[in-house]
């Protein structure tokens, strides 16, 4: 068992409302109004806290949506009135990692997931990587005793899980047990290794006379993206929670972490098991995280990514996630755009594929191509391929295909820059994506 604290936003101008016309210090009620209104419920998975034993459906989240309690249990359960969020990050994280924060969230069936933690204030180099793609699991229990990087959607339940940890400020990977950078379980005696940082540990805490208490790492975040039908910012038809037996036959659930054979029982049934430190599948550079630098620009600069021509700066404006996109302009011909060098750290190799993706929107034209373009140069000269589709300055569109790089001979560049649009068309760039396809 132990304590957990985390900070949810899934809508923009619901957030920035805190303490401004909302959730403000003060008075909580005006008029018989509330002024810090209840917009979902979390509480703790199983049939003790189902509608027959707390018909309110938990605790009340507000717009100030920040969520402590206990953790090492089944799991604590979102549900926000408006439905599934579309988008939803999750930062401040505190939670020890000799306990579990399993986060359960319902979904429509059929949804597909792009989930990542990002680390801010981060330039990738061998010791260190910036961002972490989380990968598919095949049950409950493989999330629970991963390394933090793992989700699974019950098709039964209709739950997303994710299992929630704290990681260092500043990165998201290191080399503490691997040779090059690998995200892990950190733990409070691992070691800070950034030699620019004089803090000694990784992970942020408070002590005091024997006490620890975990201090979140402030500007990281994990990132949830459903790709799911709705208007708006949450999806269509959110399914009805189905109640999940979270206790073996014979047992009953006691508390939020314990199944006995009856209340006060001393026959009961534990389903924890210490979590390992070192990664239970250690991956190769590339199998599972995103391997483009920066992929959010979220960064304090633009670095590594950088303007093939034209113009490309850093926009707090318009985001599909976080607090800022590229936007490029200054452009005069179809082929200008962002472009980042792939062919550093053995990220993008020869006659391997890779699945490619971004999220686009314009700026001053209803309608245009985007491009996600890949060059190569290999012993026979400059080689070009890409995927595109049709974007529009209504809303962030997605754009995903499979490149494969191609090479003859000798592969000695290799770039990859997202282009398209007409000469004098503006657009917004954001969430790109590389991951190696097995």
């Amino acid at each position: 068992r132990g304590l957990g604290h985390i900070r949810l936003r899934f809508d923009d101008n619901l957030f920035d409302s805190v303490g401004q016309t909302s959730c403000m210090n003060g008075p909580k009620v005006e008029n018989g109004n509330l002024l810090c209104p209840s917009i979902g419920r979390v509480r703790h998975i199983g049939p003790l806290f189902d509608a027959s034993n707390d018909p309110l459906g938990g605790l009340p989240i507000t717009a100030n949506a920040i969520i402590a309690g206990p953790t090492g249990g089944f799991g604590w359960l979102l549900n926000l009135d408006a439905g599934s969020p579309k988008s939803l990050q999750i930062d401040q994280i505190e939670v020890d990692s000799s306990t579990t924060l399993m986060l359960a969230i319902p979904y429509p069936q059929g949804v597909s997931f792009s989930i990542s933690a990002h680390a801010p204030w981060c330039s990738p180099i061998s010791a260190h990587s910036c961002t972490e793609l989380f990968t598919a699991a095949d049950s409950i229990a493989h999330v629970r005793y991963s390394q933090g990087n793992k989700y699974y959607y019950d098709t039964d339940t209709k739950l997303l899980y994710i299992r929630v940890i704290m990681f260092p400020v500043g990165y998201t990977g290191d080399n503490l047990i691997s040779q090059t950078a690998m995200w892990h379980l950190w733990d409070f005696d691992d070691l800070n290794n950034k030699p620019w940082d004089n803090r000694q540990h990784a992970l942020d805490r408070y002590s005091f006379s024997g006490v620890l208490l975990p201090k979140y790492s402030n500007g990281n975040y994990i990132k949830i993206t459903a790709d799911c039908d709705g208007p708006g910012l949450y999806c269509a038809n959110t399914p009805p929670y189905i109640e999940l037996d979270v206790c073996p036959s014979d047992y009953i659930q006691v508390a939020f972490d314990k199944c006995c054979a009856s209340s006060g029982s001393t026959n009961c049934h534990d389903f924890t098991t210490p979590p390992t430190m070192a990664p239970t599948t250690p991956p190769t550079f590339g199998s599972t995280s995103n391997l483009f630098y920066n992929p959010g620009f979220e960064d304090s600069s633009l670095a590594p990514w950088y303007a093939n021509s034209g113009t490309v700066q850093l926009d707090a404006t318009q985001k599909h996630s976080g607090t800022q996109s590229a936007l490029c302009k200054d452009r005069t011909a179809v082929w200008m755009g962002v472009e980042q060098n792939m062919d550093g750290d053995g990220r993008f190799e020869a006659n391997a594929t890779y699945r490619v993706s971004c999220w686009a929107k314009l700026r001053n034209a209803g309608s245009a191509t985007l491009e996600m373009t890949l060059k190569t140069v290999d012993d026979e000269g400059a080689h070009w391929k890409g995927i595109s589709t049709t974007i529009n300055n209504n809303s962030w569109t997605h754009l995903e295909g499979d490149l494969t790089v191609d090479a003859i001979g000798a592969l000695s560049e290799v770039y990859l820059y997202i282009n398209g649009p007409g000469s004098g068309v503006e657009y917004w760039v954001d969430d790109v994506s590389a991951i190696l396809v097995p």
